[in-house]
Formats: C-alpha cells, sequence, structure tokens
C-alpha cells in the first residue's frame, strides 16, 4: 500500500495533504475596534477645538495696546540679536542693560528675538562659547536685572525659537508665563497712546520681508509700502543697522514714514566670515531708541550714546 502524505495525530486520526493544504488556504477573521472615519462636520469642530487649545497654549497673536503717561519726553528702548553665547560685544550689552533698567526716562523696551544663538548644527555649535543652558541661565539672568514694567514684549527669533523648538521646547513658553508680557512671532501691530492724547501704530517683527545693499534700512521701507497707515517699523535678523525717516505721499497729502533695524551685538561667525561680511564692530551694533514727546506726536530714533546725551537736558 503507497504511503500517505499527510499528518497523523495522537487520537488516530490522519489528515491528507490536500485537507492541510485547503485548511492553509482557509482566510482567518480578526475582530477590533474600528474607528468611525469622521464627517466634514465632525472634521471642522475637531479642526476649531484643536485652535482654540493651540492659541491657549502657545503665543498666537498679533497686536498689543500700550498706554503710557508722562510728564516729559520719554525713551522706548528696541534691542536684539544679542546672540549670548557667541563672541559678543558684552561692554556694550551690559551698559545697554543697565540703560533699560535703571535710567528715570525710560519707559520700556522691545525685545527683538535671537537673545541667544542656541545653534544645534554644527559647525556653528562647536563655536559657542556657552552650552544651551549656560545661554538661558544668561539671559534669564539679564531679564531678572530689569524691572517687570520695562519689559514690555518680546520676539521670538530664528535662533532663539525656530531652531531651539526643533530639538524641544522653546525657551519663549517659560519667558511668556514668568513675565506676563506678550510675546510676538513673527510681524505684529502695536498701538501706543500717549497720555490718552495721541496714539503711534508701529509694526514690530524679528524679521521683516527685504534686502538692499543701497540702504540698511530696506526692511522698513517696503513694510511702510506693503502696509498703509503705519507710524514707524521696526525689526532685527539681518545684523545690519539702519534707520530711515522721510516723507511719503497719501492721499491729497504727505506724512512722515520712519522706522529701524537694530544691529546685533556679534562681532561675527565662521559663517559670516564665510560670506565676505567681515567683523562687526560700534556703530554697526547696539540697539536703537524711541524718544517720544509727551505733548503731541513726535517720535525720533537714536543710538545709546545720543539717548544719554538727550536725556540729561530733562533731568535738571
Amino acid at each position: 500500500m503507497p504511503e500517505q502524505e499527510g499528518l497523523y495525530y495522537p487520537d488516530g486520526s490522519f489528515k491528507s495533504a490536500d485537507q492541510l493544504r485547503l485548511e492553509s488556504l482557509s482566510s482567518s477573521k480578526v475582530i477590533f475596534d474600528k474607528p468611525e472615519k469622521l464627517v466634514s462636520s465632525q472634521w471642522f469642530q475637531e479642526a476649531q477645538r484643536r485652535q482654540e487649545v493651540r492659541s491657549e497654549t502657545e503665543d498666537n497673536y498679533n497686536y498689543a495696546k500700550i498706554e503710557v503717561a508722562a510728564d516729559r519726553p520719554f525713551y522706548f528702548g528696541l534691542t536684539g540679536d544679542w546672540h549670548l553665547g557667541q563672541e559678543i560685544n558684552l561692554k556694550m550689552l551690559q551698559r545697554d542693560v543697565e540703560i533699560i533698567a535703571e535710567h528715570p526716562l525710560v519707559k520700556g523696551c522691545f525685545f527683538l528675538g535671537d537673545l541667544t544663538d542656541s545653534a544645534n548644527f554644527n559647525p556653528a555649535e562647536d563655536e559657542a562659547i556657552l552650552n544651551y543652558e549656560e545661554q538661558y541661565s544668561m539671559l534669564m539672568s539679564i531679564l531678572d536685572t530689569i524691572p517687570e514694567d520695562r519689559i514690555t514684549a518680546f520676539w521670538k527669533g530664528n535662533h532663539d525659537h525656530k531652531w531651539e523648538r526643533k530639538g524641544g521646547i522653546s525657551k519663549y513658553a517659560r519667558i511668556a508665563e514668568k513675565y506676563g508680557k506678550p510675546v510676538f512671532y513673527g510681524n505684529a501691530f502695536l498701538e501706543m497712546v500717549v497720555n490718552d492724547d495721541f496714539n503711534i501704530k508701529m509694526l514690530g517683527s524679528h524679521r521683516l520681508r527685504g534686502s538692499s545693499i543701497y540702504t540698511n534700512a530696506h526692511p522698513i521701507i517696503r513694510s511702510h509700502r506693503e502696509i498703509q497707515g503705519l507710524d514707524l517699523a521696526f525689526c532685527g535678523h539681518t545684523h545690519r543697522k539702519g534707520k530711515i525717516e522721510q516723507p511719503i505721499r497719501v492721499f491729497n497729502g504727505s506724512k512722515i514714514a520712519m522706522g529701524c533695524v537694530v544691529g546685533t551685538y556679534e562681532y561675527g561667525t565662521e559663517y559670516t566670515k564665510d560670506n565676505g561680511y567681515g567683523r562687526m564692530n560700534d556703530p554697526e551694533q547696539g540697539m536703537w531708541w524711541l524718544k517720544i514727546a509727551n505733548d503731541y506726536k513726535d517720535v525720533q530714533i537714536m543710538s545709546s550714546e545720543q539717548m544719554l546725551k538727550d536725556a540729561a537736558n530733562y533731568l535738571k
């Protein structure tokens, strides 16, 4: 009798190869909790819910109103691009921070981002003098020397927010909570009301669009062309310090358009050397100051040296 192909079981039963082949080809059944697909109306509701949660957990606004009472002209600081952790002009930064914190005619300051270098890739990371935690600790120690009523607003930069966040959480979540001041990302509109008498309409950002070899203030000029109704615009980022004040045409008249790009405190990096920028020095480094009149609508843009000299006239 020919030997059969198949499988004998301990109970004496036998299954032929054909039977086993049929069993192996039979389909199995998986039972699980299959999620229901959302319909269009449910997707809209869920997207709305998530947008609201995101707005509550992240800085997601672009307007602030600043009210100032003053009996004489006062000064507002614009500073950014400190790049703590790199080789920077420490003497200049320390002087400017002391002015912000201690000068009796200073009403506030805008911090325009890239306060730390936060480079998270080589070779930029290898150039750092301070590591990430040291950069953050130095930044917070500096901010803690400034009275909170003089810290007006922050802007997130590409170094200290965008790059840093790709490796974890941005420090600005903690800064917003600690100081209770707006932290903007990108363009923000600000309205400064002085003595309930007049207002100054401003646009601020870490980075505004545009650049030119003919003027360092090109991002400001472009902003006035693209956004009507501004009195003043300001930004940082380019490391090309500049300011502008010139009349522009409006319907049946003209007005003064002005603004500035703050300078960096950084001397330079391998990137700037490789790209032919050279080493930065005073006076192309440092911050700008807004001198604002208390009794009529007038704004002037000054360096720290000019501000200190001018302010002495109102302290007598």
